[in-house]
């Protein structure tokens, strides 16, 4: 399925207009660059990034992304949260689409090494040690309670990433029904949950209510969405069929166009649920306060995120062969 190199290019700068219309970014934190600089540093030091090889966490200002999700949070809890979307980053880039490193790193339980800080026998490469220091700053933020939830997050992502094998071994497409239950959390967005180390936030030993979770879960999804219709040109290129709107095509039988189209309305369709189930949780009495601080706190992420989106779309455009004839 391909509509062209400039095609694509003009769907993707129209799938970032539809995105910041529906999703216009929220406030940035005040502290970003900081948080930015001391990311950089901690990559660097837990063997993340190698010195002077940091260029493609500086392209992802994953600092101020975190900063945009949390821009009242206080700087320990948005530093905290930089360092591991940074790993979750890492590990998608190098592990997450190949099978056998996916096999190898689920052999050493990475969700038991997030929970319990124990580095397993044998284990090489620089993911895992930062995962323990990742372990180890939860921890001293007095984060321990809410290791086992994240381990839960990590273990879904790693189970969603395994699923999405086949599909990439064969190059045919899921259903539509199994994308999305599996692109819920190989959106690698459960870091959200260490917002509630903030103030005001729930006990971290108290269970949150199922619509709460259900809130944080389609806010991973709408990210996810919106990743995939700026990703599409590069995953097309690789061949990648794990992207919505080769799903789309595919159940469908929709040429580019029409896919494309088909997944901006699928994107709008979950943000306008999202909308919509925030702002009934918001005023639902039967939640405790700190409770509905942490739903604001969800919407805030979804806000906060469309901050992300501008510049990487750029990055993408940046990377796609153009024709004589292309405009910007």
């Amino acid at each position: 399925m391909s509509g062209g190199t400039d095609t694509v290019r003009e769907l993707s700068v129209q799938s970032f207009r539809h995105l910041v219309r529906l999703t216009p970014p929220g406030t940035p934190h005040p502290a970003a660059d900081e948080v930015e600089e001391q990311l950089l540093a901690w990559a660097v030091a837990v063997g993340l990034c190698e010195p002077g090889r940091t260029q493609t966490l500086t392209r992802r200002r994953i600092g101020h992304l975190a900063g945009w999700c949390m821009p009242e949070a206080p700087v320990p809890v948005v530093r905290l949260t930089a360092r591991y979307l940074a790993w979750v980053f890492a590990f998608d880039d190098a592990v997450a689409e190949d099978q056998q490193r996916l096999r190898r790193h689920a052999a050493m339980d990475l969700p038991r090494v997030l929970e319990t800080g124990v580095l397993p026998f044998g284990q090489r490469g620089s993911l895992v040690p930062a995962l323990v220091s990742v372990h180890q700053d939860i921890v001293d933020a007095g984060g321990r309670p809410l290791l086992p939830h994240l381990a839960q997050g990590l273990r879904q992502y790693l189970e969603s990433c395994a699923r999405e094998g086949p599909w990439r071994a064969t190059g045919t497409p899921p259903t539509l029904a199994a994308y999305l239950a599996d692109r819920t959390h190989t959106s690698g967005g459960h870091p959200l949950y260490l917002h509630l180390l903030a103030p005001d936030m729930p006990p971290l030993d108290e269970p949150l209510p199922g619509a709460v979770v259900a809130l944080a879960e389609l806010a991973f999804l709408i990210g996810a969405l919106a990743n995939d219709l700026l990703g599409f040109a590069a995953e097309e290129r690789q061949g990648d069929p794990a992207n919505a709107i080769t799903v789309l095509a595919h159940e469908f039988t929709y040429g580019t166009a029409d896919a494309y189209r088909a997944a901006t309305v699928l994107h709008a369709t979950h943000k306008h649920r999202f909308d919509t189930d925030h702002a009934r949780l918001l005023n639902d009495e039967g939640l405790t306060r700190p409770q509905r601080t942490f739903v604001r706190a969800i919407g805030g992420w979804v806000a906060g995120s469309a901050a992300a989106i501008e510049p990487y779309l750029h990055h993408l455009l940046s990377l796609e062969p153009r024709s004589p004839r292309s405009t910007p």
